[in-house]
């Protein structure tokens, strides 16, 4: 007979298992975490990077095709494609550099699994079978034993 569910009840999920050769488990330190939960910096470099670009190649398509009435609005598109140039130029090389960061983090966790190597196997004989000798073979080992007298 099946039992009786509640309303408010749910049944355990079912649980199905798929057998693996080996796990490696890896201890990470609160920092490496943090910078994994935050993000490299060098993400946030190269998102203004191509935010500056495009604003400063957009403002130089327009000094390229457009005729400014007003000398101030002229001046405001240079310094905006000359700042956004240089400022994203900046940022993009920000980037190269530390863009290989979490990389670097995962390196450092990952050669830890060398430095302690645990195997856990199984055993099917507590002890193992016993090594039979040949009568030849038991004349030729020297007794180690002397007699006691």
């Amino acid at each position: 007979m099946p039992e009786e569910q509640h309303p408010g009840e749910h049944k355990p999920p079912r649980i199905r298992v798929g057998r693996v050769e080996s796990v490696d488990l890896f201890e990470i330190k609160d920092s490496e975490l943090e910078m994994f939960e935050h993000g490299s910096p060098a993400d946030l470099q190269l998102n203004f990077a191509i935010f500056l670009f495009s604003i400063a190649f957009t403002a130089l398509v327009s000094l390229l095709t457009a005729t400014f009435p007003n000398i101030s609005i002229h001046v405001s598109f240079i310094v905006v494609t000359v700042v956004g140039i240089l400022l994203g130029s900046y940022l993009l090389l920000a980037w190269r550099r530390n863009k290989g960061s979490s990389k670097r983090v995962c390196t450092v966790i990952r050669e830890r699994i060398k430095e302690v190597d645990i195997s856990i196997t199984k055993t099917t004989a507590a002890v193992p079978p016993p090594v039979l000798q040949s009568a030849e073979e038991e004349d030729a080992t020297p007794d180690t034993k002397e007699p006691k007298g």
